[in-house]
């Protein structure tokens, strides 16, 4: 249900910056800001910034500027108020307390976002784009995130929606004149039509492999036997000292990561325990995580120590790793003591094809390689597609439809009724009704919008 009281919340960031913004959204917003404010903003017109102070019972609460949207040109399309003031908890806090004070409700996660929606300021998928381009985590995700807010995937999305609505007027009004044997469409032509919309579903669908890692960090994980330098090899590639180095095998006994920014991508660097033969009870935990990790990743560096041999223990990490050939880079590090040729035939035996980068962490050597082959890598798989699906509701309903599309034409093939049609063909279209928010319920409502954060 649409509440339409005045709401307020803060909608920056609390800590660490100088100035804090809040918004007042809903029918009274502009009235009840003027109640503590130094200035008339009563009269005051729309698109202006406004200089003065808030004060409740005539004492001074900060210096702040006031902005006023006018309905309906504002984010939710209500009157809007927003208020920069000191970037101090305690004069943040004061201001919202004294607005609930007065009547207004702090807004519930994507409250805000919601109230554009039941407005009709974006449908359902440009909200949800609001949310996934506060969360992007490479450029990539930031810039497909924009497409999706101004429009782009549900201009896509409704021109499909047309398609389909002109197929199911056609067969409905082939039901109209079913006596007068008046054939309104071909059946081929409609089995067609199906396989072209089908064909760009299943193009959107298949973008979504690339687009669930956007709202989270890119894994990458360094992966090898006990000690052929993967903490040194963790803390030359963050550049600091974030992982204890020990010529003890075993020390990594669980797994270690960091967040950092390689080539516009976040990455997360997970130190892994090493895998090896015989191992301790609290190592043969970590080792059972790592395994796990392998799945995970999006990325997998195999370190080996170059100077040695190819032993049993690296041979249990390379069959582990054979399957998942398409995402190894293998580093070759301690090249600065010697290269072993057995250990380069071995590696070539199991990952043909795939060069070995050798490097020193300990002195640093050919690092910056190391980066430019995650950067590399990670922009492959970011591919640049004109739409990206990113949620999982958008994937299960876009699945959905063309499961309802394949049944549709194996109803054509089979010569159906029109009537059976029609009513394929409107199951198809409320899918993509609820995905962009044209068909929806409160429930569905309530789930999206309760993923947002407070002030959005």
């Amino acid at each position: 249900m649409y509440e339409k009281d005045i709401i307020i919340a803060p909608i920056s960031a609390l800590q660490g910056g100088s100035i804090n913004m809040l918004r007042l959204s809903g029918e009274g917003a502009v009235e009840c800001a003027d109640a503590f404010f130094s200035r008339d903003l009563i009269n005051a017109p729309g698109g202006r910034f406004y200089f003065g102070h808030l004060q409740n019972k005539n004492r001074i609460i900060d210096d702040v500027i006031v902005y006023i949207f006018r309905a309906p040109h504002s984010f939710t399309g209500e009157d809007v108020v927003e208020i920069s003031c000191h970037g101090n908890f305690f004069i943040t806090e004061e201001i919202l307390n004294t607005f609930i004070d007065a009547g207004c409700r702090l807004a519930e996660p994507g409250e805000f976002s919601r109230r554009a929606f039941l407005n009709s300021k974006m449908d359902l998928l440009q909200a949800e784009a609001v949310a996934d381009l506060i969360a992007a985590k490479n450029k990539s995700a930031v810039k497909n995130s924009l497409k999706q807010l101004h429009g782009g995937l549900s201009h896509s999305i409704q021109s499909i929606k047309e398609k389909l609505i002109h197929l199911a007027s056609m067969v409905e009004l082939d039901i109209d004149f079913s006596e007068e044997e008046i054939d309104i469409i071909p059946y081929d032509e409609i089995r067609k039509e199906i396989e072209v919309l089908t064909d760009d579903l299943k193009r959107l669908i298949n973008t979504y492999h690339t687009g669930k890692n956007f709202t989270s960090s890119s894994e990458v994980l360094l992966l090898g036997k006990p000690n052929v330098g993967k903490s040194s090899l963790m803390n030359a590639l963050i550049n600091r000292e974030r992982v204890i180095v020990s010529g003890q095998p075993g020390t990594t006994r669980d797994h270690i990561h960091e967040d950092i920014l390689i080539h516009d991508h976040l990455v997360r660097l997970i130190d892994s325990a090493g895998i090896r033969r015989k191992a301790e009870a609290i190592e043969k935990a970590g080792v059972k995580r790592s395994v796990q990790l392998i799945e995970d990743a999006v990325l997998i560096l195999l370190v080996v120590d170059l100077s040695q041999p190819a032993d049993s223990d690296d041979s249990i990490v390379f069959e582990q790793l054979k399957k998942h050939h398409h995402k190894i880079r293998i580093i070759g590090n301690k090249k600065d003591l010697s290269v072993h040729p057995d250990m380069l035939s071995t590696l070539e035996k199991y990952f043909t094809g795939i060069p070995v980068i050798q490097v020193s962490a300990r002195e640093k050597e050919n690092i910056d390689v190391i980066h430019d082959t995650i950067g590399a890598y990670l922009r492959t798989h970011t591919e640049d597609h004109e739409h990206i699906i990113t949620n999982a509701r958008h994937h299960r309903l876009l699945k959905q439809c063309v499961t309802q599309l394949e049944q549709t034409r194996e109803a054509v093939e089979q010569q159906l009724g029109p009537e059976f049609l029609s009513v394929d063909f409107r199951t198809a279209i409320n899918y993509l009704a609820e995905l962009t928010g044209d068909v929806t319920t409160d429930d569905i409502l309530n789930h999206i919008f309760s993923n947002f954060c407070i002030g959005k």
